[in-house]
């Protein structure tokens, strides 16, 4: 069956190349939402609180309660009512409208938005956020925004940092009157964890980085990040066309001599891209022949195994995407294993 390794020294190397931009271990938040961006939330949120990490960033209750006894902290992006209680959990509130729905002595962190004009509440209403906060008997956790250029050739990362700095001065003002704790502040994703020689926040969000990639333009350097990942499908049948035999639907690849083709237990319902067939497609030095089928996917050769992915950004580059979206979209149901 098709298979996927994780290696635990790629993960623990890209945890230690971030925890050291940082400043340690203890400013490092792992994000494993979305299956740990395709890897697999438990055997992902398992290496990280091996290797030390405190606290993790999930999307959903769900996510979080697979993994709560891994992390003292636990920051949930999209919480749906109702909400679960959890001393671990912080809560994301993207919009006041949110405030009202959440339970008393519930952790919340309020998302502002700074330029990504995503989620989060505007500056102007953080005010009337921190008094519905208090008037709830919620706790205020912590404040964060999201970089939305911090993997891009401009200066836009430094001017949202400066609409960054404005939040944290009001905000810590704000504090002060209500005679409210400090809230912790993050911002940095792994982009700007990257590129940033000097990071006051109390700690980053980390994702695609911890897992070996970044998207950015070469000219910020090289990172010597790690892919994590391997995928490898498994042999179904072996063939012998003879010239002029098609491959597939639609038989757009055509045989231009006798050769022995195999056909692989993966295709886009594993998550896999779909190919088309148009063209050619080469992953790790062997061309797909053919479209990619929902289940399989065909090369020359009968290899009883073969690597698919190696380097996602491989096949991102043949499809014009990133490296996020082809790890992302893998089926959670194929194997994955810890290796070395």
């Amino acid at each position: 069956m098709a298979r996927i390794t994780l290696s635990r020294s790629a993960f623990f190397h890209n945890l230690t190349l971030l925890s050291e931009k940082l400043g340690g271990k203890e400013k490092l938040a792992i994000v494993l939402k979305d299956n740990a961006y395709g890897h697999g939330l438990l055997p992902m949120a398992g290496l990280a609180h091996t290797f030390g990490i405190k606290r993790a960033v999930v999307r959903t209750f769900a996510e979080a309660e697979a993994i709560k006894s891994l992390f003292d902290d636990i920051l949930i992006l999209n919480p749906r009512p109702p909400c679960l209680s959890d001393p671990r959990y912080t809560l994301t509130i993207n919009a006041l409208s949110q405030l009202h729905a959440i339970p008393s002595r519930t952790r919340v962190d309020l998302k502002i938005d700074t330029g990504m004009h995503r989620n989060g509440i505007h500056l102007e209403d953080l005010e009337e956020a921190i008094a519905q906060i208090i008037s709830q008997r919620l706790t205020l956790s912590g404040i964060f925004t999201h970089f939305r250029g911090a993997d891009v050739l401009s200066s836009e990362l430094f001017w949202q940092m400066r609409q960054w700095q404005e939040v944290k001065e009001r905000a810590l003002r704000l504090c002060r009157h209500h005679q409210l704790p400090r809230p912790l502040f993050h911002s940095a994703n792994s982009a700007a964890t990257l590129r940033l020689n000097g990071y006051d926040d109390d700690y980053a969000r980390c994702g695609i980085a911890a897992y070996g990639y970044h998207e950015m333009p070469s000219v910020f350097g090289d990172y010597d990040l790690k892919p994590v990942m391997q995928l490898y499908a498994e042999k179904i049948t072996t063939l012998r066309l003879k010239k002029g035999e098609r491959i597939g639907y639609g038989g757009l690849y055509r045989a231009q001599e006798n050769l022995t083709v195999s056909t692989y237990d993966i295709g886009y319902g594993d998550g896999f891209p779909r190919y088309d067939g148009e063209g050619k497609l080469y992953l790790n030095g062997m061309q797909i022949l053919g479209k990619v089928s929902m289940d399989s996917l065909c090369v020359k050769g009968e290899r009883e195994e073969i690597p698919l992915i190696g380097d996602a950004k491989e096949i991102a580059r043949s499809f014009g995407t990133i490296s996020y979206d082809i790890l992302v979209k893998l089926n959670p149901g194929i194997d994955r294993t810890i290796i070395h």
